[in-house]
């Protein structure tokens, strides 16, 4: 009796599982089925599916280009790409690095087709028009030993600067002249011509952002001009003068005692005051082997000081005092000119 009712309760569960499992598949494909919208005669029936299918179009297949597209790169510091620019252009701005700016542009082109060996012919007097030569690109034929470069075109190009009136920017744009392929792979198609020609001007634009960098190597090694000199303050008294103002004369002031072998003890900017202790340097053993230049030593004895600053006349005073505030003589003030002087161009500072 108990076998026969576990049988009829899994014979029912099965039972009742089956019409489950088709009542669910029904009703899935109730759903999936697509009706008709019934719509009222006044109104215009939307579209359906089928209306949408892509036309058949007997117009040939051509090809995609799926290159990234070429790009302007300002690379130097003073270049900028205007935005919307359609046409192979990159502007310059006047900087301290570029003085005159359309010298400097013209210098920059000379030198880069000069060391690519290309020749850059001038069309205008004033030298705003140049053609280059042919330029040849080859690619690598054959394998290891017996690898040759085969040239595949070569390309002629304008090349223009256009100043504005004020002088302050101008731009420089490239455009190909004349195009000429040696390999059927190498023929212009689309939008070609713009990637060579921003590839060159590319080009330009990075030996021009390589010169500045030199340029501005040399200007920082270069030593500053010292505008420090003996003088009067305000009240008649000793001292060295600088024509930069108090404030950049204060904050490089802590440089410059580096060099003087000062030590800051305290300082006080309401009244632009160091307090400072000084040691007479001495030429170390390695300084001798090697031949470095001896430290700027003050015509002073080894003890406390305080430098005072103040203004007169447009120009920033730097007064030596003792430990007591009491200025020095004439004759120390002046003797402490060329020290002064020598720790301003070790320290590169502008003083």
């Amino acid at each position: 009796m108990q076998h026969w009712v576990k049988c009829s309760v899994l014979a029912g569960a099965m039972l009742s599982g089956c019409s489950l499992v088709q009542t669910t598949s029904e009703q899935a494909a109730e759903q999936r089925r697509i009706e008709a919208i019934q719509v009222p005669a006044s109104l215009e029936r939307p579209g359906q599916p089928g209306e949408f299918d892509i036309p058949v179009t007997n117009a040939p297949a051509t090809a995609i280009d799926t290159r990234s597209p070429a790009l302007v790169l300002a690379t130097a510091a003073s270049s900028r790409v205007e935005e919307g620019e359609r046409a192979s252009r990159v502007w310059f701005d006047r900087n301290d690095i570029t003085g005159d700016l359309v010298p400097f542009l013209q210098r920059m082109l000379q030198t880069q087709f000069a060391e690519q060996g290309v020749e850059l012919a001038a069309q205008d007097e004033q030298g705003l028009l140049y053609h280059t030569g042919w330029i040849n690109r080859s690619a690598e034929t054959g394998f290891w030993f017996w690898s040759a470069p085969q040239q595949t075109e070569q390309a002629r190009f304008k090349v223009e600067i256009a100043p504005r009136t004020h002088g302050r920017s101008a731009s420089v744009s490239v455009a190909m002249l004349e195009h000429q392929y040696f390999v059927e792979q190498a023929k212009l198609q689309a939008n070609d011509a713009r990637r060579q020609e921003i590839a060159l001007l590319n080009q330009i634009i990075d030996r021009i952002g390589k010169e500045e960098i030199v340029i501005a190597l040399a200007n920082k090694a270069k030593a500053p001009d010292v505008s420090l000199e003996p003088g009067l303050d305000a009240q008649g008294n000793p001292a060295l003068l600088t024509t930069q103002n108090i404030d950049v004369t204060w904050s490089q002031l802590e440089a410059l005692f580096n060099q003087l072998n000062l030590t800051v003890t305290d300082r006080n900017r309401s009244v632009f005051t160091y307090y400072l202790s000084y040691e007479k340097p001495e030429t170390g053993l390695w300084s001798r082997l090697w031949g470095a230049d001896p430290m700027p030593v003050l015509p002073v004895a080894a003890g406390e000081y305080q430098l005072v600053l103040s203004r007169a006349n447009e120009q920033t005073v730097l007064s030596l005092r003792n430990q007591a505030g009491e200025h020095l003589t004439p004759e120390t003030v002046l003797a402490l000119h060329q020290p002064f002087v020598e720790a301003v161009r070790l320290a590169k500072i502008e003083l």
